[in-house]
């Protein structure tokens, strides 16, 4: 039978089909929510994939045998069934980041906005790669990028179907660009794990999976396949275990896709192939899993903006009832958009160039977005400085001896050459951005430095084979440069290996470095120390010198005190020295320029002079004092600048 406001894709519904759906998303939206609840819920994506090869393909073949199929007339349905509930979640995304969003993240928003209208959103997120590339799980629409995996999909694979039209060799080039593309995806033990993630490339075969399986249907027809219940229950008893042994077996360490999707893919492949089995029957084909998956589409694009906003809002993490009311939120208007949205639509062809011209509209307006930096005049002028502080904001991360700075090179140029003692500091992008600070304290102190810092490797030898490289390039000049003090800085998280940290610092004193020192880590701020600072005078109106929520870091740092002094050598807390029980410093003065943190860690120019300052006692015992060798300038609660405090 049809079903009324579907696709009149002259093939038989199949209510498990649309069970099978609320499978999917309910492991997807389960793992974003309580990523512990369901650890390898994204595989609900694959599980779309195959059904959208499935369906796709078996629509087309079945017009084809027909001689009813017509390019035109299937690129408008998928424009009714696509773009509707589309250009309602990007309106509402858009709506709510422009209240919500600092002008980078409100101008990355924009980017994400073009390359979703135009289908590009999965090459899109293979270009902000990198270590300061923005945070996934702060990109509202990150989720499109299966979308446009699956657009990019109905655009090609048509043609390829119509020229294939007729051939007995259809199903061999099918499989042969299926392997190929599995082949691709195989990359990923290759280095290459976000191009195996993103890439329609290596993903395409998980599509062709269900096209396959619409071939064989459409060859042998539906009706005339020899069919067991028997048979049919243990194929897709079989299926539903491959599935949910994905879902409850894999994580996200997991090295996904690559071998791994073949569990989703052949789990869903082999229900798809069972419908007459109980579990078809009885689970998927009931009506509460029908509904689900009726609404599956709409769900999947609201649920993912709601729970990042209600993370960005949030100065800690949601806590569970937060989350769950979002979901129902979610849910709610996913019912609303696919009955008063969706299906209205869907029955009307003459909706095609009013659909077309709303996503063209929308783009336009992430496009403005984009070019104009994020509107930054949202914002009162009061906070609009401290709202557009660039990230990076800190000359040691522009530092030739730092790794991830265009030009970048760990040699003996890192090395400040001359009579005096030598400081040698060494660690991650934490290290690096202690550079404006040192070159300060040399006005007042005499020594030469070496920096040496790559990203995210901390000054751990035989730790990381992405680090490796780097460390010992550092530690050979350690050796040659007989520096007097070795200052090691890093993130210094829960993820370090203090049992090699602990090998390393005995390499160190085998050199008979006279003194080594361990800073300890600066706070982690969970959304930038700018967005904090942002919300809180959203909040309270005022511009907050220190805030004490959102903020972590005292584990670590009793943690690594303890550590040093198990080890033999010094150490210092930065996180003492810019924390306290009211909350973590926010600013050493009136300005924007004064926050001391560009995003959730890294010092900015102002903040490393000041923590370099406040330990110079530390640092250099015996020397003349450069602790605090300036006031702390503090505006009054209403922003405007104030008088200067010690």
């Amino acid at each position: 039978m049809t079903r009324p406001g579907r696709d009149a894709d002259a093939a038989a519904y199949r209510a498990d089909i649309d069970g099978l759906r609320a499978i999917s998303i309910l492991m997807v939206v389960g793992y974003h929510a309580q990523p512990w609840l369901v650890p390898g819920g994204f595989v609900g994506v694959d599980i779309f994939f195959v059904i959208s090869g499935f369906l796709i393909t078996r629509i087309i073949l079945t017009q084809q045998k027909a001689r009813s199929f017509s390019l035109p007339e299937f690129y408008a349905r998928r424009v009714r069934r696509i773009f509707p509930a589309l250009i309602v979640v990007l309106a509402a995304t858009y709506t709510i980041g422009w209240f919500v969003l600092l002008p980078d993240d409100f101008s990355l928003l924009g980017e994400n906005v073009i390359a979703s209208v135009a289908f590009v959103s999965n090459l899109f997120q293979l270009s902000q790669s990198g270590y300061f590339a923005p945070d996934t799980a702060d990109n509202p629409l990150l989720h499109l990028w299966s979308l446009g995996i699956e657009e990019q999909f109905y655009i090609l694979w048509p043609l390829v179907l119509l020229m294939l039209s007729g051939s007995r060799r259809r199903r061999f080039f099918t499989l042969t660009i299926a392997i190929a593309s599995f082949g691709a995806s195989l990359t990923i033990f290759f280095g290459h794990q976000e191009w195996s993630f993103y890439s329609p490339l290596s993903r395409a075969w998980e599509l062709l999976a269900g096209g396959l399986v619409a071939n064989r249907y459409v060859e042998a027809g539906e009706h005339e396949r020899p069919s067991s219940p028997l048979r049919d229950d243990l194929t897709a008893t079989i299926g539903l275990s491959a599935i949910l042994g994905a879902a409850f077996g894999l994580n996200k360490s997991s090295l996904f896709p690559g071998p791994a999707a073949l569990l989703p893919v052949l789990g869903a492949v082999l229900m798809i192939v069972s419908p007459n089995s109980r579990v078809n029957k009885i689970i998927l084909a009931s009506r509460p899993m029908v509904l689900i998956g009726l609404i599956s589409y709409p769900l999947y694009l609201w649920h993912w903006p709601l729970l990042t906003y209600l993370a960005i809002t949030r100065h800690g993490v949601p806590n569970f009832l937060e989350i769950w009311i979002t979901l129902i939120a979610a849910v709610v208007l996913s019912w609303l958009t696919y009955r008063m949205v969706e299906i209205p639509i869907r029955r009307r062809p003459a909706a095609v160039p009013g659909l077309s011209f709303g996503l063209l509209a929308i783009g336009i307006l992430g496009m403005a977005t984009a070019g104009a930096s994020g509107f930054g005049f949202r914002f009162s002028p009061v906070i609009r400085d401290i709202a557009m502080i660039p990230q990076q904001n800190n000359a040691g991360l522009r530092d030739k001896c730092f790794l991830e700075a265009p030009g970048a090179r760990l040699d003996a140029d890192c090395i400040e050459q001359g009579e005096k003692p030598l400081l040698f500091s060494w660690g991650d992008s934490n290290a690096a951005a202690l550079y404006p600070g040192l070159k300060k304290a040399q006005s007042l102190v005499s020594f030469r430095l070496a920096r040496f810092a790559a990203p995210a490797c901390a000054p751990i030898l035989a730790t990381a084979p992405r680090c490796d490289e780097a460390n010992n390039i550092v530690f050979g000049f350690i050796k040659s440069s007989h520096p007097e003090i070795v200052l090691l800085h890093a993130m210094w998280g829960l993820n370090n290996d203090l049992g090699k940290l602990g090998e390393t610092i005995r390499a160190l004193k085998a050199l008979d470095i006279p003194r080594i020192v361990i800073l300890g880590p600066v706070p982690v701020w969970k959304r930038t120390l700018p967005f904090s600072l942002v919300n809180a005078y959203r909040l309270r109106h005022v511009i907050a010198d220190r805030i004490a929520d959102g903020v972590s870091g005292p584990q670590d740092d009793a943690r690594m005190a303890a550590f040093s002094a198990a080890a033999g050598v010094q150490y210092i807390s930065a996180w003492h020295v810019l924390c306290n029980p009211d909350g973590c410093l926010t600013r050493v003065g009136p300005t924007a320029d004064d926050v001391v943190a560009s995003d959730i860690v890294h010092l900015t120019n102002a903040g490393s002079v000041f923590l370099v300052e406040a330990i110079g006692g530390d640092l250099f015992p015996g020397q003349p004092t450069i602790n605090l060798s300036r006031k702390v300038a503090i505006g009054p609660k209403d922003g405007s600048p104030g008088p200067a405090r010690p």
